[in-house]
């Protein structure tokens, strides 16, 4: 039984607020923390007010055994919604792009807009879906986890810089971050690991009508290019973009042109 099962108090999530304008809401991926966000924030609280918040059992938030998709959306809206003005522009970068799909599936009305960053409504192979990754490559991340979970975090770091152009230099960055704001905890790693292994949002999306922007890398090894198209089209309004050169972190590797895709869509 989770504290939310229990209807206990709980200790909000770690958020992150700074600039003025209409509310930007980002949320980070599997290991990581709000603050992989700043040199974006840098940019954008000029015209928007944005909130890094990081997820359960990450950075600074603490963990109430949240053990579902649904779960995980639900605290970060009850979060989300003491810090936001009026309907927020939500982006989510890979398991923070799992939740925020369900996020907006569930409370459309809290949210304008949804940005996909190197994520999809399914990150494994499935019927219909071949170009994701194979679930023995998380299945093998759970199972080490629990001999060496920082290990771990490092090696699935360099999954995501694999094949990119800036592969060195965004490993070293990555790493840099990692443990600045603490380290997870390895439950709600566990959790996450099983959430990009078992989620399949596809039959959903159809559903998901709000204007969507998906971005991701060239050469992403965790959520390739093609499943970019593949999400798409199962979305009523939904667009495309590919960053040349780019892994499965465009927004740390290619700041400018991540910047110029989200001028374009987000609302002024």
């Amino acid at each position: 039984m989770t504290a939310m099962d229990t209807g206990l108090k709980m200790k909000p999530l770690h958020v992150q607020t700074t600039g003025q304008g209409p509310d930007i809401v980002l949320l980070h991926g599997w290991g990581m923390h709000g603050g992989y966000w700043d040199g974006l924030v840098s940019v954008l609280k000029e015209h928007y007010r944005v909130h890094c918040i990081d997820l359960p059992g990450h950075g600074r938030s603490d963990y109430h055994g949240e053990q579902t998709l649904q779960d995980y959306a639900d605290v970060i809206v009850q979060t989300m919604q003491q810090h936001i003005e009026s309907a927020a522009v939500l982006m989510g970068w890979s398991l923070g792009g799992l939740i925020a799909q369900r996020m907006v599936l569930d409370h459309a009305q809290l949210f304008r807009r949804l940005i996909l960053m190197a994520s999809t409504a399914s990150f494994v192979q499935r019927e219909g879906w071949p170009h994701a990754l194979s679930a023995d490559v998380l299945h093998g991340f759970a199972r080490d986890l629990l001999e060496d979970y920082k290990g771990t975090l490092k090696r699935f770091l360099a999954l995501q810089v694999r094949g990119s152009e800036r592969q060195q230099q965004g490993l070293r960055e990555l790493k840099a971050r990692l443990f600045v704001h603490g380290e997870p905890r390895q439950e709600a790693l566990r959790v996450g690991l099983e959430l990009l292994r078992d989620t399949d949002l596809r039959h959903e999306l159809p559903m998901l009508a709000k204007p969507v922007c998906i971005i991701g890398g060239e050469r992403d090894t965790l959520v390739p290019v093609e499943v970019l198209n593949e999400m798409a089209q199962l979305l009523p309004d939904a667009s495309t973009h590919s960053i040349k050169g780019a892994g499965h972190a465009p927004f740390l590797s290619h700041p400018q042109d991540v910047l110029m895709m989200m001028k374009e869509f987000l609302p002024t």
